[in-house]
């Protein structure tokens, strides 16, 4: 299956949708259950619902300074993705443990093609009806198609001349 460009669009407006709704409704209510040593254990309640239970081991000598220096730090990223015929570069950046914002764009690398309208085009036919039996042989310009043709039945020549209006 290649992947189109309207998969990629749907992946990203739901990647979009996600984010916001999740900072959004984001009610965290923290309880320490039990504090036994350096180790503290936090039940992470979301709407009343308890999803996991996380420990936290506290080392003795940490840099406070470091870690406020680098919660309040701007960091960026690029990732280039490229799956069969698209290319998708994402770029966005983070600050305060947040997704700030995200930027992509999506490149087609598939080979041009030129498609070229036929303008000459000779065709060989006939008409058959009440007294003509005409073999032709029509020649095609662009729209325009004109034909010649020799009644077999009542003799004399056939004349033709077509028009094209419409073409799927």
């Amino acid at each position: 299956m290649q992947i189109k460009w309207y998969h990629i669009a749907a992946l990203c407006v739901l990647f979009f949708f996600g984010g916001y709704f999740h900072r959004k409704g984001d009610v965290n209510t923290v309880r320490v259950v039990e504090t036994i040593n350096d180790t503290i254990t936090k039940v992470v309640t979301i709407d009343s619902i308890v999803y996991r239970d996380v420990e936290i081991l506290i080392p003795q000598d940490v840099d406070t300074a470091a870690v406020i220096e680098d919660y309040f730090t701007s960091r960026s990223f690029d990732t280039i993705i490229h799956q069969n015929e698209v290319k998708i570069k994402f770029t966005g950046s983070l600050f305060e443990n947040n997704l700030q914002d995200v930027r992509f764009s999506v490149q087609n690398t598939r080979p041009t093609q030129i498609v070229k309208e036929m303008k000459w085009g000779f065709y060989v036919g006939g008409v058959i009806g009440n007294g003509i039996a005409a073999p032709t042989i029509d020649a095609q310009y662009d729209k325009h198609m004109m034909g010649v043709g020799y009644n077999l039945i009542g003799g004399g020549l056939t004349f033709s001349y077509k028009y094209k209006l419409w073409e799927n």
